[in-house]
């Protein structure tokens, strides 16, 4: 798929579905950085822990990213990765908390006929080792930018903090904090060794 002059950052997620669908790990970055704060809300309404938050999200991730061949693009990639989120924090929650919360104890099985579990016998460990991998580089290179760069990227990919927060927080105009974001977005995927015309 020609790329040259598009920005992935401003692709639609159906274009960048398709560049997934050939490995393109630019594109797996963006996805991830478009969709891990919404996520984590997700997760969030199942799970209150925030560090078991991190890890189901980390995990639906993993999941989504090695089963992207199963997506049906008719539908909205945001639908089919809450559904993943959903169930992986459902796998994480033992039958004793779901029965405390007055959750469902069995297996969800809802009449969405677009929306498919993943099999088992689809899962690659060695592809989740690989997404873990671009993972943790991203988050090293989160560390590498330099100031302010550096605060708003880890507030915003990290702490999940929105505009306004961090506006507030660093008593920094909104719009600077948006440019300050989208640059620091556009360095990160330079460090993650994309060449320029993905960006």
């Amino acid at each position: 798929m020609e790329t040259t002059g598009s920005k992935l950052t401003n692709m639609p997620d159906a274009d960048l579905v398709r560049l997934a669908l050939e490995q393109n790990q630019a594109a797996f970055i963006v996805l991830y950085t478009r969709y891990n704060v919404g996520v984590r809300s997700h997760i969030s309404r199942y799970v209150a822990q925030k560090e078991d938050i991190e890890d189901i999200c980390l995990e639906s991730f993993q999941k989504a990213f090695s089963q992207i061949g199963t997506y049906n693009t008719e539908y909205k990639f945001s639908t089919w990765l809450y559904r993943i989120a959903r169930n992986t924090a459902f796998d994480h929650l033992s039958k004793h908390d779901r029965e405390k919360n007055y959750m469902p104890t069995t297996s969800i099985n809802e009449d969405i006929t677009e929306l498919k579990e993943i099999p088992a016998t689809m899962h690659n460990p060695e592809e989740d080792i690989i997404t873990q991998q671009e993972y943790d580089k991203w988050l090293n290179n989160i560390e590498k930018l330099k100031g302010d760069y550096h605060i708003v990227a880890k507030m915003n990919l990290i702490d999940n903090f929105g505009y306004k927060e961090i506006s507030d927080a660093l008593d920094m105009p909104i719009n600077t904090v948006k440019t300050k974001i989208r640059r620091a977005k556009a360095m990160l995927l330079k460090m993650m060794d994309y060449s320029d015309e993905l960006l």
